[in-house]
């Protein structure tokens, strides 16, 4: 038996009762199933699925019986547009407007907890439980500006599915994806958006995590660069701050991974107290991201720095900083 989904009338003294399969297996078809309280005298139904339209005219239907209409099925055009008109026997009428949704087949659903994207190859990955056939996909700039919108092939799934995408990776703010398999879609929406601030480097001492007051200006003009970032792009995604600490090769690694680590933190921890209330990230790089390339040992000031880097999601490869484990400011 067909899963209905049943529709509240929303017409003036309406009396019809609605229903139809919201999910149809293969070989199903879509369908509205009309239940008149009383005898009706005529009834007119039209529904429009894409460029398709579909018309009955039913007369001397019985009160309290189940009228049953189907049409064919079009998994490119999951939504129909119906249009129901009856004249009772006791000469009262009533029309409605009725929008219905289907889903086609096996349930396509897509898991973005493990989505990537690739900068360099212009690729996002997501994992879907089912093979996806194509993808629709719209790029929005800032201000949700259509930058470019397609449709390309695709072939994976169920499991890791990778997409190409569209648009210049330094604009894409947002990607507007639907996937289709051969009878089934889902949308979801996705950001490849990330921006490296620009930003004066604050100098730490040898081998120290404090944030000297000679070089809170420097913060201050980061903390200006962050909330405009805000104010241009946080209606269109969630804002997030990762803080990338770095060293010079003085030490061996693990104390200077330890090092990183806490420089990183201490200048979240000074944004966070001047009044950015984004979420912050922060990860020790130590030796790992050199500004200017030394031998081991060497004590260069331009090593001892951090990074930040301005996303929606942690920052993706090809951005120049690793993918690492961030930790939660």
């Amino acid at each position: 038996m067909l899963p209905l989904l049943l529709i509240a009338s929303i017409a003036s003294a309406a009396d019809l009762q609605f229903g139809y399969p919201n999910h149809l297996e293969a070989g199903d078809k879509p369908g509205l199933f009309i239940t008149p309280p009383r005898a009706v005298g005529e009834l007119d139904v039209e529904c429009t699925q894409g460029d398709q339209v579909f018309h009955w005219n039913e007369t001397g239907l019985p009160g309290g019986g189940t009228k049953k209409f189907f049409w064919d099925r079009d998994p490119n055009n999951p939504g129909a547009e119906c249009v129901i008109q009856a004249r009772f026997a006791d000469d009262t009428a009533e029309g409605i407007v009725l929008n219905l949704d289907f889903t086609y087949g096996a349930s396509l659903s897509v898991d973005l907890s493990r989505a990537s994207v690739d900068l360099e190859a212009h690729t996002l990955s997501i994992e879907t439980t089912a093979p996806v056939q194509k993808a629709e996909i719209v790029a929005y700039g800032a201000g949700k500006a259509i930058l470019d919108q397609r449709e390309v092939s695709v072939s994976g799934g169920p499991g890791m599915v990778e997409i190409p995408w569209v648009g210049d990776p330094a604009e894409v703010v947002i990607l507007e994806v639907k996937l289709w398999t051969d009878t089934s879609w889902a949308g979801f929406t996705y950001s490849p958006w990330f921006l490296d601030v620009p930003h004066e480097d604050v100098i730490f001492e040898t081998n120290s995590d404090v944030v000297d007051a000679d070089q809170e200006y420097k913060l201050e003009r980061t903390l200006r660069e962050l909330q405009e970032v805000v104010e241009k792009y946080g209606d269109l995604v969630p804002v997030k701050l990762y803080i990338a600490g770095c060293t010079d090769t003085v030490g061996d690694q693990g104390h200077n991974d330890d090092l990183s680590r806490r420089r990183a933190r201490a200048i979240g921890r000074w944004l966070r107290q001047h009044g950015f209330t984004y979420p912050t990230y922060y990860h020790g790089f130590g030796e790992r991201l050199l500004a200017v390339e030394t031998g081991d040992g060497v004590d260069e000031s331009r090593n001892r720095r951090v990074l930040y880097l301005v996303s929606s999601n942690p920052p993706p490869s090809g951005s120049g900083i690793p993918g690492v484990g961030w930790s939660a400011l």
